[in-house]
């Protein structure tokens, strides 16, 4: 009985091994300009998902013939514009670049607010001594020793 159970097993087996296709064959059917659900159905559910400067990323990661692939599907409004290998952030968009460019832009704001809070220093010292008259010169009388 056991052997009449086994021989349906192994054949359902070998059928569903000989059904596969590489992931790798199945990534380069994915083509820019494909939706979001048609990649889904090729591909499956990615192995990660990020959203990076308004754009969807998408990241298979699979393995064919013992090699490991990352292969990346970019996204933006719902339609792939990105297909291949994972990108690289361009040079100028590296952490220290981006750290660098802020610390010069925070610099130059705060050089602006010494600034202007020594020209509104200066502008309330201008209103306190109008207002007192310390500015106008007032005629102080000369007067001679009694004798």
């Amino acid at each position: 009985m056991l052997r009449y159970l086994a021989i349906p097993v192994v054949l359902i087996g070998l059928l569903t091994t000989a059904c596969q296709t590489s992931m790798l064959k199945q990534f380069s059917e994915v083509k820019p300009g494909m939706e979001k659900d048609d990649v889904l159905d090729l591909m499956g559910t990615p192995t990660r998902t990020q959203r990076y400067h308004g754009k969807d990323r998408w990241t298979y990661v699979f393995y064919d013939k013992r090699i490991r692939f990352e292969k990346e599907v970019q996204f933006f409004d719902g339609s792939a514009i990105y297909v291949g290998d994972i990108s690289q952030p361009e040079a100028n968009r590296t952490a220290v670049a981006m750290d660098t460019t802020n610390d010069v832009k925070n610099r130059e704001i705060d050089e602006q607010i010494a600034r202007d809070v020594e020209k509104h220093r200066r502008s309330y010292e201008e209103y306190e001594a109008q207002s007192k008259g310390e500015d106008k010169v007032r005629y102080v009388p000369s007067f001679e020793p009694v004798r």
